[in-house]
């Protein structure tokens, strides 16, 4: 069986990391030997998802603790005042130079691996240099969104960086079609269609332990409430709109529902802020980071994603696997496609409070809307299966060069 070098960005809790883990436990499974190298190590309180590794994974980091801190901080700079950004990009060649040449070069000289698996799509593309090996890459959201504005520069050096790869992985169909059209350069046999895994007896049975949580939060969850899971990054993420179209319908339609916000991330300060402003953290609440925010999706009347942009959007699909009543913003890309244009749940126009607030009002008074659309997430969301997913990469692995 084929021995595989898995290349991840951190280990902090997020939908690319669990998702990761899915393909490494299932490649495991199947007999392949895996070794895990994660770039980032964000120290004891940011690597948040080590635990989940899979223990027969070999598994070690890329950048020690301080430099990956440091970096961090360049990035968080960066998002505030865009001057950050020159050095950042320099510390983040150099050092992706420095650990390739004195850890990554030797490690792939140690072991005589027939693939590389890249999994995240801005991680440095140096291994490509082994031509012994054959090497595949993961995208995660849109190459439109990923290099907008002054960005767009980027965006066919990046296309360039794509075609040193022998297989270019999207996780949507729409993310398929754009890069087909962006870079006519890449053999059209090289960018394959993968959905990410989902392991739903996993999430099912995880939705219903509630051993490990408080007596304040057994009463959070008794009661009547939207919930998102998100980071709190509104350059993405687009929370306010999700607040103010709450506000609306909370002052003039009087409902009982609360808002229950699962996550954290640099925006959080700004974002209580404002629930402050409308003097509502009596109605929105900030519940943090969730290791097993499953619980708090199965107890939602619904569940809401409000993203200027996405890739393949995991807690759309994890809250259908959990039968939830799913509103989500009409973004590039996924969520039309996962709600089958709007037949598994409802789309709203990204930014549009009021069709958000007029969406999350009819939740509240027709239940029959709701029941049809779960009636229909049921068998279209069959392709997620880990299962079927594992076994389709598992075949384009096995193919020959």
């Amino acid at each position: 069986m084929k021995k595989i070098l898995f290349f991840l960005h951190f280990t902090k809790i997020g939908g690319a990391e669990l998702i990761a883990m899915q393909y490494i436990e299932g490649l495991i499974k199947n007999g392949y030997t895996v070794d895990l190298i994660v770039d980032y190590n964000m120290g004891k309180d940011g690597n948040t998802f080590e635990h989940a590794i899979p223990k027969e994974a070999n598994f070690q980091y890329v950048k020690s603790e301080r430099i990956s801190k440091f970096i961090y901080k360049l990035r968080t700079l960066g998002k505030k005042n865009i001057l950050f950004n020159i050095p950042l990009l320099f510390a983040i060649k150099f050092f992706d130079f420095y650990y390739y040449n004195t850890k990554i070069k030797s490690l792939i000289n140690r072991n005589n691996y027939d693939l590389s698996i890249t999994f995240f799509q801005f991680l440095p593309s140096h291994i490509t240099k082994f031509k012994h090996m054959k090497h595949f890459i993961w995208l995660h959201g849109s190459v439109n969104q990923m290099f907008s504005g002054k960005k767009a520069l980027l965006k066919n050096s990046f296309g360039k960086k794509l075609n040193l790869y022998d297989k270019v992985f999207t996780i949507a169909e729409e993310m398929k079609d754009e890069v087909i059209n962006l870079y006519p350069f890449i053999n059209k046999n090289k960018i394959e269609l993968l959905y990410n895994p989902f392991d739903f007896e996993s999430i099912k049975s995880k939705a219903n332990q509630t051993t490990n949580l408080s007596s304040d939060e057994i009463n959070l969850l008794k009661d009547n409430y939207f919930c998102t899971v998100t980071r709190l990054d509104e350059n993405q993420k687009d929370l306010t709109t999700l607040i103010e179209s709450y506000k609306i319908l909370l002052t003039k339609n009087q409902i009982t529902e609360k808002l229950y916000i699962i996550g954290d991330g640099i925006d959080k300060v700004k974002l209580q802020n404002l629930v402050e402003s409308y003097g509502l953290n009596k109605s929105i609440l900030f519940l943090g980071k969730k290791t097993n925010p499953f619980v708090w999706m199965q107890n939602s009347k619904a569940f809401i994603l409000s993203s200027k942009f996405e890739g393949l959007p995991t807690v759309l699909i994890e809250a259908m696997i959990l039968e939830k009543f799913v509103i989500s913003s009409n973004c590039k890309t996924g969520p039309c496609e996962i709600l089958d244009n709007g037949k598994c749940g409802d789309l709203f126009e990204i930014g549009d409070v009021k069709e958000l607030s007029n969406l999350l009002l009819k939740t509240t008074i027709d239940s029959q809307h709701i029941i049809n659309k779960v009636v229909n997430s049921k068998n279209h969301i069959e392709k997620f299966k880990k299962e079927n997913i594992i076994e389709n990469l598992i075949k384009i692995l096995e193919e020959k060069r």
